[in-house]
């Protein structure tokens, strides 16, 4: 017993150590001035370009209404102006300690916070069931992506993002013609940092992805990028599984908690690194943001941004059905659509094919999820829910209406084509 009673005593005292130690730590990271934040790819100066990194929060939170509360509450003396993000505390905490640890970097970063998650009027207005995510980029004074991470960094994992973004901004200085020979190092440094299922992911995937001189950001780019992270996925998922003891859908909300950790995507990420480092950050950020949650971003939502399709838009609305189809997320894309007809449900004896037909016969066209929400936002239309119960395909506008008629994948195509056909 009075062993007992000594080792519980002295475990309080060896508890007060670091207990004092971290109040004094706390002190000195509360006199430590945090990040600087600005807007979104604003313009540096040319020394800022050469020394600065730009360190991206992205959070999937509601960009309308982060929008008007940066509008509403300005406040141009913290954080570029405007409220918080989710994780914002914990992220300008995280780097505060990193000045204590390391005061050198302290000039050495610019943040900007960006919001892109799906916004009500795609939401149905629902309230938000699933835990916040985030994502943590790094980018030279050009614009170039760093690094790339999944979650809220720690001090300690910001130590070895700023290492690596400043690895990988030498490496592009040295081989400013060679992409080629850029992503080889960086494919060689994740091969001897990520587990084995992922090492096995990069051997079979090194020969379809390949190193353009222009590392541009096109369709054709996006889509065997998909492709990569889709056949990635799978590696990932069995690592998951194994490590935090996943068994099925219902541990979804879990991992998502878990995902706010760097840790816990970090070999996913230094898998996809090496097909991603030095590309632009502006023309990245969709599909990058897009193929980590699994959900379309909506960043762009200036209605200026949107200016072509709302004019085609507005011109049509009073006076003919507008029919709108919704693009899939890039990790879908690849998925057959119009599907064959393979039911034999007698609802659905006609095929998606022939309600496109009917489609066609109406003023039609394809929007991402990012431009249908700035058209329902622009012209007051009600709300629709995107990805519930199950994904929205299609949306049908009558004229004089405003209800509007969601067509989602579960839905038989037969009971909207007569409608349509006799419009």
């Amino acid at each position: 017993m009075w062993n007992l009673i000594c080792r519980w005593a002295a475990g309080l005292f060896l508890l007060g150590i670091p207990v004092a130690v971290a109040d004094e730590v706390v002190d000195d990271v509360d006199k430590i001035d945090g990040l600087v934040f600005r807007e979104p790819f604003s313009g540096l100066s040319a020394s800022e370009i050469e020394s600065k990194l730009i360190v991206f929060l992205i959070t999937d939170e509601d960009p309308f209404q982060w929008t008007k509360a940066k509008l509403d509450k300005a406040d141009k003396s913290r954080l570029g102006g405007g409220p918080d993000v989710w994780c914002g505390p914990n992220f300008r905490r995280s780097f505060q300690k990193l000045f204590v640890k390391r005061p050198d970097l302290k000039d050495r970063c610019i943040a900007q916070r960006v919001v892109a998650g799906l916004p009500a009027n795609l939401t149905a207005d629902a309230p938000r069931s699933l835990p916040p995510r985030a994502i943590t980029a790094i980018c030279d004074g050009q614009y170039r992506l760093l690094h790339f991470s999944v979650g809220v960094p720690e001090p300690d994992d910001l130590i070895q993002m700023i290492e690596d973004a400043e690895e990988n901004k030498t490496l592009l200085q040295l081989h400013p013609d060679d992409p080629a020979a850029v992503g080889k190092a960086v494919l060689d440094r994740a091969n001897k940092r990520v587990q084995r299922v992922y090492q096995e992911s990069l051997d079979r995937l090194a020969e379809p992805m390949s190193w353009d001189e222009s590392l541009a950001v096109d369709d054709a780019w996006v889509a065997k990028y998909a492709r990569f992270v889709s056949s990635l996925n799978p590696s990932y998922l069995f690592d998951v599984r194994l490590r935090f003891e996943l068994s099925d859908t219902s541990d979804l909300v879990r991992l998502l908690v878990l995902e706010q950790h760097c840790e816990t995507r970090r070999d996913w990420c230094d898998s996809l690194a090496p097909y991603i480092i030095g590309r632009p950050m502006r023309a990245i950020m969709n599909p990058l943001v897009d193929t980590t949650w699994g959900i379309p971003a909506v960043l762009e939502i200036n209605k200026e941004d949107h200016d072509e399709i709302l004019r085609w838009f507005s011109s049509r609305r009073e006076n003919s059905y507008v029919v709108l189809a919704i693009k899939p997320t890039y990790l879908d894309r690849d998925i057959t659509w119009p599907p064959p007809n393979i039911s034999r449900n007698p609802l659905a004896k006609r095929s998606w094919n022939e309600l496109e037909t009917a489609m066609s016969h109406h003023p039609f066209r394809s929007v991402s999820a990012e431009e249908l929400a700035v058209v329902l936002r622009e012209n007051d239309e009600m709300s629709i829910s995107l990805l519930a119960p199950t994904r929205a395909r299609y949306v049908i506008f009558e004229p004089e209406k405003k209800k509007l008629t969601v067509i989602r994948e579960s839905d038989f195509p037969g009971k909207f084509i007569n409608r349509l056909q006799t419009k």
